[in-house]
């Protein structure tokens, strides 16, 4: 003789309902600031492995104009600071884009946000939108990162680099931003990677 347990088709679908709830919490945890994917892998990679850490997101509008010199100093031009274009300003969401973002440029023989490294690299990011008075454009998008490598055992700063990017749009164009801060990106890593003195860090 058999017997079957019978449970209540209620008790069914509270269960369903909460690992539905419990996914759906769990998948908007965390979201990603720009695409990590399109890179060009590094032609030399550095000899050490670095710990990512950023320090500081910002999303700011600039004074018309302020993107048109040749070397604009943004943050004295700020007139407001706005929402981000990008989805987030969390630095841990940042943390995470930029690590698969290294991992797959291979700037350096591996990438960790946990745990212990040979460096620390400790970013800023801050992106500006300038209305762009006297261009053929609605916005102009910047994107200025400075990025700072240090010894994790002292907090010493061995090295400080800045990268830079610029790009066109149309108003609220976050792929205008989102090219621009891939400039960025591109700018602040190259300079690294071809820093000869690191390698005698």
């Amino acid at each position: 003789m058999t017997s079957s347990l019978k449970v209540p088709v209620s008790h069914i679908w509270k269960a369903l309902s909460l690992s539905l709830l419990t996914f759906t919490l769990a998948s908007g945890c965390h979201h990603q600031p720009f695409d990590p994917t399109p890179v060009v892998p590094a032609s030399s990679t550095l000899p050490y492995s670095a710990k990512v850490k950023v320090s500081e997101v910002g999303t700011f509008e600039v004074e018309p104009g302020a993107s048109m010199g040749a070397d604009p100093q943004l943050q004295s031009r700020v007139s407001r600071t706005i929402p981000p274009l990008l989805s987030t300003n969390d630095p841990t969401d940042w943390e995470r884009a930029t690590v698969k973002y290294l991992t797959t440029r291979k700037t350096f023989r591996s990438v960790v946000q946990e745990g212990t490294a040979d460096l620390d690299l400790t970013l800023r990011i801050n992106m500006y939108v300038d209305p762009s008075v006297g261009s053929g454009f609605s916005q102009i998008y910047l994107a200025v990162m400075d990025a700072t490598l240090s010894d994790p055992r002292t907090g010493r700063s061995l090295m400080k680099y800045s990268g830079f990017g610029k790009m066109p749009g149309d108003e609220k164009d976050k792929g205008a931003m989102e090219r621009a801060l891939h400039a960025a990106l591109r700018d602040v890593f190259s300079k690294m990677e071809s820093d000869k003195r690191l390698l005698t860090l």
